[in-house]
């Protein structure tokens, strides 16, 4: 089997909302057993990330789907594209939790 040279020649990016900060973060996805994580000062620690970005609201409402944060993704990739999202032939996403 023989395979082509593929290459990545552009990238884009969609983040819905706001930036959540790590003291925000229970904000938006809830206490465990009405008290704080008691891992969450260990784990922001050691993976580093110091703000994410939610589609959904504090109240836990969804403010995008997969698809809708994929399309957008991809509208931002190709904007200086001629003939733009209209070139494109196939719209994917994956998630571990879908729509």
């Amino acid at each position: 089997m023989s395979f082509n040279p593929v290459y990545i020649t552009k990238t884009a990016h969609f983040l819905p909302n706001e930036p959540v900060s790590n003291d925000e973060m229970e904000a938006y996805l809830g206490l465990i057993n009405d008290k704080p994580s008691k891992a969450k000062k260990i784990v922001l620690r050691n993976n580093g990330i110091k703000r994410r970005f939610y589609a959904i609201t504090r109240q836990g409402q969804a403010t995008h789907t997969n698809a809708q944060m994929t399309a957008l993704a991809i509208r931002a990739l190709l904007e200086d594209t001629p003939g733009g999202i209209k070139s494109m032939e196939l719209l994917s996403c994956g998630t571990s939790s879908p729509d």
